[in-house]
């Protein structure tokens, strides 16, 4: 017997977030969130997101056992912004079980109607930090630390039950070579010659974070306004992003370009992957899981590539071939660093995919968000 079940108390909500983890327990590709940061994320007193959005969340039990989970989700700022009556489905994780995906579809479905909502799309967070997408290829690569990994079937249980694709992402791995093309460091000196534009390096994170974390996000917003599901970032977010930041960057993986009036005209900041640190910990702190967390930012073995953001009358400039060179140049220094992942770049969005051009690359996952009218 299928049950449907609307998720009340802290002991569903733990079935709720522990679910993915006993899902994929044998699939070596499968990377966890963070559990605490998960149980943060449902919990409207540490989730400043809950400001401008509303959340509902469900478990599928088959005699009485857990065999999926979905999170519906409004935001009010993205409607606001648009002028739309969407909703989103996020966390939707399931069993190879038609009957069971569709059903916790349908649950998600008929509350966003009752709430006035006329169409639904996802998966997609709170936010546009949150992982978003489904993933439709790359099941053979291990999952990323910012990003989301998902079974095959997912997407044939999605699609029949009326969903259709409505973004399509790309996920590149730039390689790291042993020292830069001539060509990067030449097209690198003539962008900074000709416009101007120049590095900020900092030792310190938190002098970092502390001085420009608030206009990182400010460029975010002005810079991703217009790109797929983005909302405006409200102050109570972004002061929780930038603690959270503290906790796991490194300036080596920062750049910071600036233009000639010493004006903050782009950046990029990447990560030490987690990826591995969390599958050994099954995404948990305790007991040793900080341990492996600590290890793997100091010493990474692989980078993730998070935020670019250039300010858009300088996107055509090379700032940013300029801020991935300063970034590669560094992970080069660092030494047994094979590759760099990319975050998702819209498969439109030629502007970001050109200024890869001169690095050696590949795609190695691709990944779609859904939609669906309400009627």
């Amino acid at each position: 017997m299928l049950e449907i079940k609307e998720i009340k108390n802290k002991r569903d909500f733990k079935k709720f977030v522990k679910f993915p983890t006993e899902l994929y327990k044998n699939c070596p590709n499968y990377v966890p969130s963070f559990e605490l940061d998960e149980f943060n994320l449902t919990n409207p007193k540490k989730n400043a997101s809950f400001d401008e959005s509303e959340a509902i969340y469900f478990l599928a039990l088959r005699d009485g056992k857990v065999v999926g989970r979905i999170a519906g989700i409004i935001s009010h700022a993205f409607n606001q912004k648009n002028k739309a009556k969407y909703a989103r489905f996020s966390r939707f994780d399931v069993e190879n079980d038609v009957e069971a995906g569709h059903a916790l579809l349908a649950a998600a479905e008929a509350w966003a109607r009752d709430k006035g909502m006329d169409t639904i799309h996802g998966p997609l967070g709170f936010n546009d930090l949150e992982k978003e997408g489904l993933m439709v290829e790359g099941f053979d690569e291990m999952g990323t630390f910012l990003g989301s990994y998902n079974f095959a079937y997912y997407k044939d249980i999605i699609e029949s039950y009326g969903y259709a694709p409505d973004c399509k992402w790309i996920e590149w791995r730039i390689h790291i070579p042993e020292k830069l093309d001539e060509r990067v460091e030449r097209v690198a000196k003539v962008v900074e010659s000709r416009y101007g534009f120049h590095e900020k390096r900092f030792k310190n994170k938190n002098q970092l974070l502390n001085k420009y974390g608030k206009q990182f996000f400010k460029l975010l917003d002005e810079c991703y306004k217009d790109l797929y599901g983005t909302i405006p970032f409200g102050e109570k977010l972004v002061e929780q992003t930038i603690g959270l930041f503290k906790l796991v960057i490194d300036t080596d993986f920062i750049s910071l370009i600036f233009d000639k009036n010493d004006e903050l005209a782009g950046f990029g900041i990447g990560f030490a992957s987690l990826a591995k640190a969390l599958q050994k910990s099954k995404g948990r702190y305790l007991p040793f899981g900080w341990i492996r967390l600590l290890s793997a930012i100091k010493n990474p073995t692989v980078i993730e590539l998070g935020l670019i953001a250039v300010k858009p009358q300088y996107q055509k400039m090379g700032v940013t071939s300029l801020i991935i060179k300063n970034m590669l140049e560094r992970i080069i220094a660092r030494g047994n660093i094979p590759y760099a992942d990319c975050g998702p770049q819209l498969e439109t969005n030629t502007a970001a995919i050109s200024s890869l051009d001169m690095f050696e690359r590949e795609i190695v996952r691709r990944k779609t968000c859904y939609i669906k009218k309400l009627n």
